[in-house]
Formats: C-alpha cells, structure tokens, sequence
C-alpha cells in the first residue's frame, strides 16, 4: 500500500544505460595518479580514504573511471555490509571500481539523483540486500545485477522527491558538521595528552604557579594491582539486569544482578577482539573472565586512566595468541610509565584532560542523536507516511 500519488518503481527502471562490474587490476608499488577502490572503501557516510590503491593506467583501468554522481553498490562483502552503496562526487581524480562493485547512473528525467541516494540507504533497502544475498560462506555474501536491478523504490512524483532530498540534505550537513566537530576534538585530545603526560607542557598548580617538579618511571606492578575477573554463567545474563558485565570493551557483554567489583574502577581487557581496550567504570559491575581490573592505585586514579589510555597503543602491542589474542598480566605489569611525583600535577593534569572527554562525550551524543533523529525522519519521508509541503501547500 502507498500514498495517494506514489508508486513502487524498481531500480532498473530509474537507470540510464546499463548495470556494470568493475575491474580489479594488481595494486602499483608506487603513486601512478591512477587508483582502484578496496572491497572496504564504501562507507557508511561515502569514500574511506584509507582503502583507496594506486594502479596502473592500463585499458581496463581507463574504460572504469568514475563520473560525478555514479551509483557504487558493493556486490559481495560481509553481510551486514553488502548492498552498502555511495553516490561518487569526484572525491577522488581518475578512480576506478572493482569487480566487486556494480556501477550504475540514475536517469534524471525519471527521479532524483539525491532522492534514490536516500532511498539506497534506508533500512527497507539495506534489508532487502541482505535477505537476497547468499554464499557458501556466513562471512561472505553477494548479490547478483538481477536483485540490483529488482531494488524495490517507493517514489513520488520528481518535485516531491527533490523537496524530500532537500530536507533529509539538512540532516547530512548537520551529522557531517558533528563528525568534524567531534574528529577536531579527538585530535586536540590527543596533541594535548602527548603534551601534557610526556611533560613537555607543564600546567600552573593551585597558586598560579608552573610545575616544576620532578617526574618518575616506573613498572605498572609498582603502582597498582591488576586482578583478573571471573567468567559469569551465561545462564544469569540478562538485558534487564542491574549491574553490567564487562569484559573490557567499550559496551558491556550483557547484565546480571550480581556484582563483584566497586564504582570507580578502571578496566583492561584481556582478552578477544577488545584486547587491551582501557576503560572506566563508574558503576558497580561484574568484571568477567577476559578482563583486568585496576586497584590499590598508587597515584591518583583519574590520572592513572588518563595515562593508561595514553599508553594504550604500547598496551595492545602486548597481545599474544594467533587465535583470539590476549594479554598476560605479567607483560601488563611489566609496562613501564612515566608520570610527575606531585600529586596536586596528577589531578590537575587529569581534570584538564577529563574536560576534553566530557566535550567528545557530548559530541557523540549529538552526533548519535542526530543519526537517530534523520533515520526515524527516513522512515517517515521515503515511504510517504509523512508527507511535504511544495510550493507552501502540503501534500495530501
């Protein structure tokens, strides 16, 4: 069922031309001014810099260049990301596409370009690739032309579809100006923790005058005592219980009515794909048997997370194991920190940084509500239970 004045088009009767695979040419040892997109550099919000490769100029290479306002689809990947498609805005100079990719242009004359780049990124969309993808491998899904072509698209006459865009263009450009607020405020973050935790910038203490005190290095096991926690029966998780189960990663593993660990305590994960990630808890909690918890801190605690997640990178590098890897307490204890002997330094060194992440924090939020808010928006425009004014006169 769809609104008054809707239809329910497929893709391939939105197209100009022809659905086309790309080409996967050997990557070049060297910068050639000619590049191939990675099976990974289809985001979520458009081109992933980083899984861009440089190729030789060659025929095939040459006859996949991409045009402004291409349609990319990827053909085969994981499967929560198959289907996932971007709209190409010339981010990149002489860029070609992989065979793992279908390319295609969407006819103006019959819809608009920015209202079907929406509709490729609703829920109903991404919902439909996955239920048709398939393979012999869970990790590894495709899709073929055939389903791309059979994409179901709810669309409304072109003036409605254009003003429908405009809208959910506001939402983008608002999540776009909060991704780089909250990117800026990651790297300052850092600059001011490799300023501040290596001493190369000394803050003013209570009486306005500078630090100047000495600083220490010292073995982890000097300055705190790492425990292990305890593997909970799976049986008592629950979603609704009281306390959170941590295993060191950034949510928890699930909730119990238990707890064996105090608020305030900071966490390193021991082991899986979190291994190593240092967190902070400020609730009572059940540590569970992948994860470290930090007590009997010798320095000032909020200090101690700040320096641990300064020293996280040397902390990942402790990780063994050619399976699932983990970390073993004594190469934790063994890890070597510097730190200043004041502890009025510690504090105030701490809540300068605690005021950065308070920032971050807010800005995450933000950004999740607004992501939140544009895709409840989503729902509502592109299947017409909503409906928008053209020409100041609501659509019935």
């Amino acid at each position: 069922m769809v609104p008054n004045g809707w239809e329910v088009l497929q893709l391939k009767d939105l197209i100009e031309g022809s659905i086309k695979n790309g080409f996967s040419p050997n990557s070049a040892e060297s910068d050639t001014g000619y590049w191939v997109l990675g099976l990974g550099a289809l985001g979520e919000d458009g081109i992933v810099a980083s899984e861009i490769k440089p190729v030789a100029p060659q025929d095939k290479v040459l006859n996949n260049l991409l045009a402004e306002d291409d349609f990319l689809v990827s053909r085969s990947n994981t499967p929560d990301k198959v289907g996932r498609s971007i709209r190409f805005r010339g981010e990149v100079a002489n860029c070609s596409y992989p065979d793992l990719m279908m390319r295609f242009r969407i006819d103006q004359r019959k819809a608009n370009v920015s209202f079907i780049e929406q509709q490729l990124k609703s829920s109903k969309v991404r919902t439909y690739f996955k239920n048709c993808a398939a393979g012999s491998s869970s990790t590894m899904v495709k899709i073929n032309k055939g389903i791309l072509e059979k994409t179901p698209i709810p669309a409304p006459p072109l003036q409605e579809q254009q003003k429908i865009a405009q809208i959910l263009s506001t939402w983008d450009k608002a999540i776009t100006t909060t991704e780089q607020l909250l990117a800026n405020s990651q790297q300052q973050k850092k600059a001011l923790m490799q300023r501040l935790l290596t001493g190369k910038k000394r803050l003013l203490d209570n009486n306005g005058v500078r630090f100047s005190g000495e600083w220490e290095s010292n073995h982890l096991k000097k300055l705190l005592q790492i425990s292990k926690g305890n593997q909970l029966n799976k049986d008592t998780l629950s979603k609704s219980g009281e306390y959170a189960v941590i295993n060191g990663g950034i949510q928890p593993s699930g909730y119990t009515s238990e707890y064996n660990t105090e608020a305030n305590t900071i966490t390193i994960s021991e082991g899986g794909n979190s291994c190593g990630f240092v967190g902070f808890q400020f609730a009572r909690f059940w540590c569970g048997g992948h994860c470290y918890a930090i007590k009997n801190i010798q320095i000032d605690l909020n200090f101690t997370y700040q320096l641990l997640k300064f020293n996280q990178s040397k902390i990942m590098r402790l990780r063994v194991g050619s399976g699932l890897p983990n970390i073993q307490k004594k190469d934790l204890e063994s890890l070597s920190v510097d730190y200043p002997i004041s502890q009025e330094e510690q504090q105030i060194i701490a809540a300068v940084l605690s005021t950065a992440d308070q920032e971050i924090s807010a800005l995450q939020q933000k950004l999740n509500a607004l992501k939140q808010e544009k895709k409840a928006l989503m729902q509502q425009l592109l299947t017409g239970k909503r409906r928008v004014n053209i020409d100041n006169k609501e659509v019935a």
